[in-house]
C-alpha cells in the first residue's frame, strides 16, 4: 500500500467482532476485520485489529508506529458513552495523514421509542447550529428529514423484530437545516439485550452526485398530506410507531410533531389492533378515537383514520389525526 487510507469499522454490538464497513468513501458489506490481510497484508491487518479492540474497549484515540507503518485509531462515541465504531488511518510513516472521515453515532430505544444522538451527529447530518442540538429526539425528527431511503422496508423490519444478529446498512439522503441534501452510509445493528438499534452515520459526499433527487413517491405523499388540513403520520403497522409526519398535526395536537405523547392504554390497544387488521386486509379505512396527553398536560381527545399505503406487503400505513369535534377527512 503506497498511500494511506481511512478505514471505518463498526463495533455496534459488543458481543460481535468488529467488521469493516468502509474504506475511505467506498462502502463495504460487513467484512470481517481479520480478512483485511488480503488487502493490506497480514502484519498491518493485525495492527488494525488490535488497535480497534483497544480503542473500542478504552474509548481513547491511539497512535502506533511499527516499522514503516503508521496506525491511528479514533473512536466514534455514542450518546451513552460507548464506542460504536473506530476510524483507522493506516499508511506509511512518511505519508501525510488526510483529514478523517465524518462519522457519528445514534441509538434508538424500542421501549421509549426515542432516538439518542451521539456527539456531533446533529451537526453532521442536519448541519444544525450548536444552540439547536439535542441528544434525545422522536423518530419523526430524524425520518422526516430523509428525502431518500430506498431500504426503509427492510430497515424497519429489522428494527421492529430486534432479533439477535439483525443488521441493515445502505445509503440515505438527509435534508439539513440549511436546505442542502447530503448522502450518508447508514450502518445499523439490532441490540435486543438493550432493546435498541445502534447505528453509524458516515458522510459520503463523493457518492452523492444525485443526492438532490427526492423520492417522487415520498414527495407526492408529503405534498398531498400538507394540503389535507390534518396531521398525517406514516405508521409502522407491526408496532404502531409513527416514524414520520408527512403533515404536522394541527393544534391542539401540534406537539405530537416533536414529542411522543402518552396514548391511553385502551386506545393504544385499539390502534394496534387496527394496525394488525390493516396489515391483513389493506384498502379499508379504519376510524378511531384516541386520548393523548403530552408532558405535564391534560388529556386531549382526537379522532383518527388509518389507511394502508399501497399494499400490506409494505407494512406501512397513514394515520390521519385531528382534534375531536372538528371535521376530518370525508366529514365535510
Amino acid at each position: 500500500m503506497s498511500v494511506g487510507r481511512w478505514l471505518l469499522l463498526e463495533t455496534l454490538a459488543g458481543d460481535l467482532e468488529p467488521t469493516l464497513v468502509a474504506e475511505d468513501a467506498q462502502t463495504k458489506q460487513w467484512t470481517a476485520a481479520a480478512r483485511l490481510h488480503r488487502s493490506i497484508g497480514p502484519a498491518p491487518a493485525r495492527l488494525v485489529v488490535d488497535a480497534v479492540r483497544r480503542c473500542a474497549a478504552g474509548g481513547d484515540p491511539e497512535r502506533v508506529v511499527v516499522g514503516d507503518k503508521h496506525v491511528l485509531a479514533e473512536p466514534v462515541r455514542c450518546a451513552f458513552g460507548g464506542v460504536h465504531g473506530v476510524q483507522i488511518w493506516i499508511g506509511p510513516v512518511d505519508a501525510p495523514v488526510r483529514p478523517r472521515r465524518r462519522v457519528a453515532a445514534w441509538d434508538w430505544d424500542a421501549v421509549t421509542e426515542l432516538a439518542h444522538h451521539g456527539p456531533g451527529l446533529e451537526e453532521l447530518v442536519f448541519a444544525r447550529e450548536s444552540a439547536q442540538v439535542r441528544v434525545v429526539r422522536t423518530p419523526p425528527d430524524a425520518f422526516g428529514r430523509m428525502v431518500r431511503f430506498d431500504g426503509r422496508v427492510d430497515y424497519f423490519d429489522m428494527a421492529t423484530r430486534l432479533e439477535p444478529g439483525g443488521h441493515w446498512q445502505g445509503e440515505v439522503d438527509m435534508l439539513g437545516d440549511d436546505d442542502c441534501v447530503r448522502r450518508f452510509q447508514m450502518v445499523t445493528r439490532a441490540r435486543p439485550e438493550h432493546c435498541r438499534v445502534s447505528a453509524l452515520m458516515h458522510a459520503i459526499p463523493e457518492l452523492g452526485d444525485d443526492a438532490g433527487t427526492v423520492d417522487p413517491d415520498v414527495a407526492m405523499l408529503r405534498a398531498v398530506a400538507q394540503r389535507s388540513g390534518v396531521g398525517v403520520g406514516i405508521i409502522l403497522l407491526s408496532s404502531g410507531i409513527i416514524y414520520e409526519w408527512a403533515a404536522d398535526p394541527p393544534p391542539p395536537l401540534d406537539r405530537w410533531a416533536v414529542e411522543r405523547p402518552t396514548i391511553d392504554p385502551t386506545d393504544f390497544a385499539a390502534l394496534r389492533a387496527a394496525c394488525a387488521d390493516a396489515a391483513r386486509q389493506p384498502g379499508t379505512a379504519r376510524r378511531l378515537a384516541l386520548r393523548v396527553r403530552f408532558a405535564q398536560g391534560d388529556w386531549i381527545h382526537a379522532d383518527a383514520e388509518l389507511v394502508t399505503i399501497t399494499t400490506a406487503a409494505t407494512g406501512h400505513g397513514l394515520l390521519r389525526v385531528w382534534s375531536a369535534g372538528i371535521d376530518g377527512p370525508g366529514d365535510a
